[in-house]
């Protein structure tokens, strides 16, 4: 302080007396503004507490009618705790005071309505409220996903309402929505921030193949039921869409470090920062490693032993391992900040892990995925262009040893856009472009790996109308090309919603939707296993149907229904008749000094009977011949469906949807469809009992001898009936087409808000049918009937409980799923049912606000149960992990 001479005596004792006044001029100031987040009003009244402030500066702190407050603080780093009756508590923490400077903070804060109404963009592109949409829509929102511990997305949406979860280690799983689960499935068209987030060509949904971590996802968004009027083939079972956060929007840095039973550790990591007023950029990363559930195939270990030289045949590594990592770029170059261009880049490398495929169980070494994707919006306007690619590195399947040869290219392009015409009516149009490029070398597609691109085009409309303030109209259409399909295919939708009252809407829909045949249903070509008869014997053989579908020749004279077969014993084509191979069999087959005995039958002296390979009991059973199959078609969905959801106090949500759905020509899982030609036994043992009862009278022959050539005989497969597109003795495993398949279903949930930090939810699902007897034997787990594989009855109920100022969250739920047959691919029989309870705790440490620890246990009983089959029992899992947010 400058004191002029004659106020010398005066400047001395104000310097005095600002020395003696304790923090005067070294506090800093804390000011803050509270706001509603929904309607960005100013609360007031809201009770504000400062972590690490005494009771003396801080105590009693309320905001005024304007939202605002404002306190000196001494130098430091706070925590900032707002509480509201009827909100949620919000917490900022890091915030730093400067001596002599203020620090401004904005609290957006949401009300208990808002959370069980939250903003949703998977039914239509652009954001609208939960409770409006005229779709089933469940959220998981970020803080739930950051406050848990996941090694993969499944983790988060394991006690939703309809959504069928099938684990199968540690990081894998089959996910789809009511029903008609698959191993290696792709029926839910999963996405992340509106990109297909599946592997490109196989089309299967890998979730642990995200290169997303926990810290990027801003929420996980489920919409129940078909979706193709918007997104187009492929919905039909639901979407799941994992959307990011902004860089822009959620600038910092998060690190953490978990580890866990099965030797788990986990790192993640993500730091984003904002260029300026309107850009920023993100970089995110993770790595996890531990070891999965052991199993063992009885299947695997008998072709190890048959075939002795094959390598990789059973050779499991149970050693899980995946790293991953994602760069994204936001600019919103408009100054309303109408619009915004985002460019995102994504690798993840699968280092280890052990897949269910319909041939058997496959060991992904190395395998990556990476993606490229820009985006911009502007308005109503949206467009977007991504290229998804995959390496499927040195995998191979476990049952064969075969190498896995996958280098595929997805590239896509989008664009819609929306034009209100008037108060009451709004319309939505765009279009879609889509290219999957296998490539295999061979070892996928086999013959058809030169023409097995697929090329599709698909175009919609939206129109909704608003009939009154209470009622709206929504109806829609989507045509659909695909270039390995005979027909365009059309996707209707219409839709009613009434809102009787604020919070409360009853909707009818009906919707049409479409899965397209995967590359697998139509280019497969891949050796399954092999049946090894002597010297010789017969390779199972995984085909996709071609255009002409498979046809049978029925000109053989002399075979059985005039039948062709192709055989190991003999070259060529020839009549579906055992005896025309019988003298080159006993040639090679019967002791010598016996063989002039059973040469040259008389005609007809031996009959001819067809049996079908089994996959389940892997033996032959009787059969009535092959069918023809023809091209694939898409599965067409036809869903009606009856929803409400309504909101009661602001603290109870319940939502409840009846439906009924017929699928035509719904794709069967892989079945044997060629028949084995076998010896007829009762004419077998005439003839051969006959012919060597003069050795047998005579002592040169024994009984228990002439038994057991009558025995090698009647078990031996002498040849197959092959289609005409496939001519060899190959057993043919392939997909056909099959009827309708007609079921109803229900899903029931409600969250209520026992306080502001308590929270209760629970869900309920059924559907009527889990199993279809397509060959009405009575018997509804043989390998040629369709099972829905997903449990008829399930759900679930779950506690959270949060307290902000404690930096504490706790959370429990109970899980259970009936038993259920399952029938996909080579895995045949019953899944049993199980219950479980997992648990989760978080905390802020007091002493390091910025600093959490947190507990996950899945299973907490170690409760044992196989999910699929084919997969191992899954047991307990606890994993603690320490987060630190700077």
């Amino acid at each position: 302080m400058r004191c002029p001479f004659v106020r010398s005596a005066l400047c001395g004792v104000a310097l005095l007396f600002a020395s003696t006044v304790p923090g005067a001029a070294q506090d800093g100031v804390l000011s803050g503004t509270i706001f509603d987040a929904e309607t960005s009003q100013p609360l007031d009244g809201v009770q504000i507490e400062i972590l690490g402030a005494t009771e003396e500066q801080a105590g009693g702190l309320l905001s005024d009618a304007q939202g605002r407050f404002r306190v000196g603080l001494a130098p430091g780093t706070y925590s900032v705790v707002a509480t509201m009756l009827g909100f949620a508590q919000r917490r900022i923490d890091g915030v730093s005071l400067v001596a002599g400077e203020t620090t401004d903070i904005e609290i957006d804060m949401t009300s208990r309505a808002v959370r069980q109404n939250p903003l949703i963009v998977s039914v239509s592109r652009r954001e609208e409220k939960a409770l409006e949409s005229v779709s089933t829509i469940v959220t998981v929102e970020g803080e739930q996903i950051e406050d848990r511990v996941a090694l993969s997305p499944i983790e988060h949406v394991k006690a939703l309402p309809g959504v069928d979860v099938s684990q199968t280690g540690i990081t894998q799983a089959n996910i789809v929505t009511r029903g008609f689960n698959n191993v290696f499935s792709g029926a839910m068209l999963v996405l992340t921030d509106n990109r297909i987030a599946s592997v490109p060509s196989l089309r299967v949904n890998a979730y642990n193949m995200i290169p997303s971590t926990n810290y990027d996802v801003d929420r996980v968004e489920v919409l129940l039921g078909p979706a193709a009027a918007l997104y187009g083939p492929n919905s039909a079972n639901g979407v799941l869409h994992v959307i990011t956060k902004s860089p822009i929007d959620d600038p910092g840095t998060n690190v953490s470090v978990a580890t866990g039973e099965r030797g788990i550790v986990q790192f993640e990591g993500r730091s984003a920062f904002k260029i300026g007023d309107n850009a920023g950029l993100k970089i995110s990363g993770s790595f996890m490693q531990g070891e999965d559930w052991n199993y063992t195939d009885p299947v695997e270990v008998q072709q190890a032993m048959d075939n002795p030289d094959v390598l990789n045949i059973g050779a499991r590594n149970f050693d899980a391992e995946r790293a991953g990592g994602e760069l994204r770029f936001d600019w919103r170059p408009w100054d309303d900040g109408d619009g915004e261009v985002i460019f995102n880049a994504g690798y993840n490398n699968l280092g280890s892990s052990i897949e269910l495929t319909g041939q058997g169980a496959g060991q992904a070494v190395d395998w990556a995925y990476s993606f490229l994707q820009g985006r911009l919006t502007k308005g109503r306007l949206f467009a977007q262009a991504f290229m998804n690619r995959s390496d499927a590195g040195e995998s191979f399947l476990l049952r064969t040893g075969q190498p896995i040869v996958d280098n595929s290219t997805m590239m896509v392009g989008q664009i819609q856009h929306g034009w209100e015409a008037s108060e009451s009516q709004d319309f939505i149009y765009g279009v879609d472009l889509q290219r999957t490029e296998p490539k295999t070398e061979g070892t996928i597609t086999g013959r058809n790996e030169d023409d097995d691109m697929i090329d599709e085009v698909g175009g919609y409309i939206h129109s909704k109308t608003a009939l009154s303030p209470t009622v709206d109209l929504v109806g829609a259409v989507r045509v659909d090309y695909h270039s390995r399909l005979e027909d365009l295919v059309f996707s209707p939708r219409a839709a009613v919603a009434f809102r009787p009252a604020e919070g409360h809407n009853i909707r009818v829909t009906f919707n049409r939707a479409f899965s397209t045949p995967t590359t697998n249903n139509l280019f497969l070509d891949l050796r399954a296993g092999r049946i090894p008869v002597g010297a010789v014997g017969y390779d199972i053989r995984t085909l996709g149907v071609p255009e002409s579908g498979f046809t049978f020749l029925d000109e053989c004279v002399g075979g059985v229904q005039n039948l062709c077969m192709q055989s190991p014993f003999a070259p060529g084509q020839l009549p579906a008749n055992a005896g025309v191979l019988w003298d080159g069999l006993v040639a090679a087959l019967v002791p010598e000094a016996l063989q002039p005995a059973l040469l040259n039958p008389d005609a007809g002296a031996l009959g001819t009977v067809l049996r079908r390979f089994n996959q389940e009991t892997l033996g032959f059973d009787p059969d009535a011949g092959p069918s023809p199959i023809d091209r694939m078609k898409p599965t067409i969905s036809n869903t009606f469906e009856l929803g409400y959801k309504g909101l009661f106090g602001d603290r109870l949500l319940i939502a409840a949807d009846v439906y009924s759905n017929r699928l035509r020509d719904f794709v069967g899982p892989l079945r044997v469809e060629t028949p084995s030609v076998f010896f007829d036994p009762a004419t077998l043992q005439s003839f051969v009992l006959q012919r060597l009862d003069p050795l047998i009278q005579g002592g040169l022959v024994t009984p228990e001898q002439a038994s057991e050539i009558i025995g090698n005989f009647a078990m031996l497969p002498v040849g197959t009936v092959a289609p005409d597109q496939a001519p060899s003795s190959d057993l043919l495993l392939t997909y056909r087409n099959f009827g309708d398949v007609d079921l109803w279903g229900a899903d029931l949930s409600f969250q209520f808000f026992a306080t502001d930090q308590l929270s209760i939810t629970g869900s309920y699902a059924h559907v009527s049918q889990e199993c279809f007897d397509f060959n009405d034997d009575g018997d509804c787990g043989s390998s040629n009937d369709i099972a829905l594989n997903a449990p008829g009855n399930k759900g679930s109920i779950g506690a959270r409980y949060e307290d902000k100022l404690l930096g504490l969250t706790l959370e429990g739920r109970l899980r259970f799923s009936e038993a259920f047959p399952m029938n996909s691919g080579v895995y045949v029989g019953e899944v049993p049912g199980y219950g479980v309870a997992d648990a989760n705790v978080s905390y802020q440490l007091p002493w390091a606000p910025q600093a959490t620890a947190t507990v996950t246990a899945t299973n907490v009983f170690d409760n044992l149960r196989r999910e699929f089959l084919g997969a191992p029992e899954v047991g307990r899992l606890v994993m603690v992990r320490l987060a630190y947010a700077f």
